[in-house]
């Protein structure tokens, strides 16, 4: 009786304080129980964190070892558990960035949310957008990273960019500034005297030193630096001597190691040609196709056909399309046109149907049979019309054909499929700037910049060429001025708008535009950017300066607009 006493009074009635007893005690419960999920819950997914990020590891093991199709299995079901795992993004994002996937940019974006991004990690996101040409997005990354005490790799990258946009000073400036802060590194080093050995032969020179100090040590950069000294200006016999004696010793010895000694050997013994010729075909002859191919189309750019045809009889290349396109080029350099129509006449040959209608119309073009010649081109476009890789070996091989209707109308075919229109675009522009149709290059430049609405250099390449063509002038001089401004250091953007204020007539602000904290050595820059320098000279009387200027520019490298705007200096002459 006196435990129920304790819950109700003597009437029967419940005890007051019983009821709330009860209640914290279900809270209590509640409690334990929320717990108990919340820390399962957490402990779900620490469990599921950590085998994401076994599964991360065992797939940066496999590229290790370059097993790329199981590391992307591994990476998948890292990121399937936890999307957000910074080694399941970081090594799919380079995974992707390796094997040219498209995903990876996007894989990029993500690893740059998590809070364990490294700089390294926005470094190798930057050297994809620079390989990608998403030149835009990569100056916004660029410009952080320079800030904050730039590593040697930063500099490499930044001086990447700059060569990328045409700024060749800039890009000599970050090489050499990389090189200061690593006197040591060898890849800044190589990517200086890249850069240096396509400027002014002062440079030049420059390069050749520093080439010769890589050659001279052992190292990953060894072999890049004899190869690319073999193929310098203006080696002396001696050093000639010394490279052949580098590359015959290099181990392993590559095909083209042996194709460069014996371009040198050619230098200093030109008497044994015939001799030198033999050896490489005795070398290389019977080696795996990729060898074979590659000694045919040696032959062929040494001119020597005829040894090409001695070499690869026709049974041989009918087993190869690619080597049989060698002996068809070979057939051309000697002119055999009923030769070419007999093969390509054949049953047996297995070229598609496109390459077949391309080599008839370059024979058609060679025997001045314009008309057959058009047919031929336009039917090969159409056969391969369904087919973006089909599209672009016709248009590349009418554009070496010097085929330049044929060449654009092919491009701008390519141009239809969007993963290959860039590719389509600037083959316009090459065509067209070779044939000097400035129109053409602006046509395709305007495409160009539509796909990349955010590309200052786009913008800005289209300014100047509609700038040059006196077409919508206003325009295309406020997206100069515009560039300018939020480019100050950029030189190519104030030729630009330079160009801008000589159509506007005001020759003293186009003058201004040249005014640099530093002086602008111009026998380093494009020959496009001095004509434009000489013009400003010469509209402002100043035009002894202006001769010095234009007395360094190769006209050959000017179209006719540009050419137009230094004419005036002939009568000084």
């Amino acid at each position: 009786m006196s435990g129920a006493s304790d819950a109700m009074d003597a009437r029967g009635t419940p005890h007051p304080f019983g009821r709330p007893k009860r209640r914290k005690r279900w809270i209590l419960i509640i409690l334990g129980l929320v717990f108990l999920a919340v820390a399962g819950i957490a402990t779900y997914h620490w469990f599921k964190s950590k085998r994401a990020e076994r599964f991360a590891a065992a797939g940066d093991a496999l590229v290790a070892v370059d097993k790329w199709n199981d590391a992307a299995i591994q990476y998948r079901v890292a990121l399937q558990l936890d999307p957000s795992n910074y080694r399941g993004l970081s090594g799919a994002a380079r995974l992707a960035t390796k094997a040219d996937r498209p995903e990876a940019l996007e894989l990029w974006q993500k690893v740059l949310t998590l809070p364990q991004c490294t700089i390294r990690d926005r470094q190798d996101y930057v050297d994809l957008l620079i390989k990608t040409n998403r030149l835009s997005l990569a100056e916004k990354m660029i410009d952080p990273l320079l800030k904050d005490n730039p590593d040697t790799k930063t500099l490499q990258l930044a001086t990447r960019y700059s060569r990328k946009i045409g700024d060749t000073v800039k890009a000599i400036d970050y090489a050499r500034i990389a090189i200061k802060r690593a006197p040591d590194d060898d890849a800044a080093r190589f990517q200086l005297a890249e850069l240096l050995a396509q400027s002014t032969e002062a440079d030049q020179a420059e390069a050749r030193k520093i080439l010769w100090e890589l050659a001279a040590k052992p190292g990953l950069y060894k072999k890049a630096a004899v190869e690319a000294l073999a193929t310098a200006p203006q080696l002396t016999m001696d050093e000639r001597n010394r490279l052949w004696q580098e590359l015959t010793a290099l181990a392993p010895k590559t095909i083209k190691d042996d194709f460069l000694a014996a371009d040198l050997r050619f230098q200093l013994h030109p008497d044994d040609a015939a001799r030198i010729y033999q050896e490489a075909i005795e070398r290389w002859g019977n080696g795996q196709i990729q060898e074979i191919l590659d000694l045919a189309r040696w032959l062929n750019a040494h001119q020597q056909p005829e040894l090409v045809l001695s070499t690869f009889p026709i049974e041989r290349t009918l087993e190869d399309n690619q080597l049989l396109l060698a002996r068809l080029d070979a057939m051309a350099s000697l002119q055999r046109w009923n030769d070419i129509d007999d093969v390509l006449n054949r049953s047996d040959i297995t070229l598609d149907p496109s390459v077949i209608e391309s080599f008839r119309a370059r024979t058609a073009q060679e025997r001045n049979a314009a008309l057959d010649a058009e047919v031929h081109w336009n039917h090969s476009i159409s056969l391969a019309g369904t087919d973006p890789y089909k599209l672009r070996f016709v248009a590349n091989f009418a554009e070496q054909s010097r085929a330049t209707a044929a060449a654009l109308k092919a491009y701008e075919q390519l141009a239809r499929f969007p993963e290959h229109a860039d590719f389509a675009y600037l083959g316009i522009q090459r065509v067209s700037q070779k044939s000097g149709e400035t129109a053409a290059q602006r046509a395709a430049m305007s495409k160009i910049s539509a796909r990349a609405p955010d590309d200052p250099n786009a913008a800005d390449q289209l300014a100047y060429l509609s700038l040059l063509l006196g077409e919508d002038v206003d325009k295309s001089f406020a997206v100069a001025k515009k560039l300018t401004e939020q480019y100050p250091n950029r030189l190519s953007y104030r030729v630009t708008t330079a160009l801008g204020y000589l159509r506007q007539h005001d020759p003293a602000s186009a003058l201004a535009q040249f005014k640099a904290p530093a002086p602008i050595d111009w026998k380093r820059t494009l020959p496009a950017w001095r004509a434009v320098y000489a013009a400003a000279l010469l509209a402002s009387d100043r035009n002894d300066e202006a001769g010095d200027i234009i007395a360094t520019i190769p006209r050959d490298r000017l179209n006719p607009q540009e050419r137009e705007l230094i004419e005036p200096t002939e009568a000084t002459k």
